[in-house]
């Protein structure tokens, strides 16, 4: 009886979301206090948001602008990954355009996957941070961060930042391959989450770490990350595009860096690439 009631207001949620979802949003994020947020540009179905934000950021569109889908056909992940992006879920890219040199765009996915594990966290969940971009509850993946820039002589001139957040989703509108290592709120908390609210409360929280990130407070920025990390610590397996790499993930640098100390006794410094906790293998 609890599952059919449970279930039963997820159904309206949805009902709701489909029926009034693009005209409730546009309306609500004009009411978000934020510094940084211009406008939202809100679709019931896009293929991907971070596509379209590079559309809209490459049209001339100004830092601060989002755009929203109640679910993407063809959403994106890391290496061209697809993202699984069904109704239910918060998926929405920002546009940013930071005053910095290139080299510090690299602590941007901290910044950003601080915001959401910290907003997730304010819900009763303990979110943490798997380097190098995904936010998981117990274990299973809840969010996932995909920034996309362009830089043109050394100058950023622009960054695309896409979460996707597994918000009102159940847990069988995921396909098998994923359903024993994915999890959303409402499947943690037992009840739907407000969408508006949820989305105030995340656009806040990144806009306090954004503003952090352009006054340059970078060691308070990889402090707070390394306190949400399951990673640091852990005896891990690196994949990257042309190696694998196996030892401790010992630290993070001042870039955002992975550093791993192999089994070889070398001290590794790993932009990008899959990490796997050995614990979890």
């Amino acid at each position: 009886m609890v599952h059919s009631k449970k279930h039963n207001a997820l159904i309206v949620f949805h009902a709701m979301s489909n029926q009034n979802f693009c005209d409730t949003i546009t309306t609500f994020s004009k009411t978000i206090p934020s510094n940084l947020i211009t406008q939202c540009v809100v679709f019931d179905s896009l293929p991907s948001t971070n596509s379209k934000a590079i559309q809209l950021a490459q049209s001339g569109n100004a830092e601060g602008t989002v755009v929203i889908a109640l679910e993407q056909v063809s959403g994106r992940g890391r290496f061209t990954r697809v993202w699984q992006s069904p109704k239910g879920g918060l998926y929405c890219s920002l546009i940013l355009q930071p005053k910095i040199t290139p080299d510090k765009a690299t602590l941007l996915p901290l910044v950003a996957s601080l915001a959401v594990s910290q907003t997730i966290r304010s819900y009763g969940l303990c979110s943490l941070i798997k380097w190098p971009n995904d936010v998981r509850v117990h274990k299973k993946k809840i969010a996932g961060i995909l920034l996309e820039s362009e830089i043109i002589t050394n100058k950023i001139s622009y960054v695309v930042l896409g979460i996707g957040i597994n918000l009102n989703t159940e847990i069988h509108q995921y396909s098998p391959q994923l359903q024993k290592s994915i999890t959303s709120l409402y499947h943690e908390l037992g009840k739907a989450v407000d969408y508006c609210t949820f989305f105030k409360d995340i656009l806040l929280t990144f806009d306090k770490y954004y503003s952090l990130f352009q006054n340059n407070n970078y060691e308070r920025i990889i402090s707070e990350w390394k306190q949400l990390s399951d990673t640091v610590g852990q005896r891990v397996k690196i994949l990257t595009s042309s190696a694998e790499i196996v030892g401790k993930a010992s630290d993070i640098d001042s870039s955002g860096f992975l550093l791993v100390s192999t089994d070889t006794g070398e001290l590794k410094r790993i932009m990008s690439g899959d990490c796997l906790h050995f614990s979890e293998l």
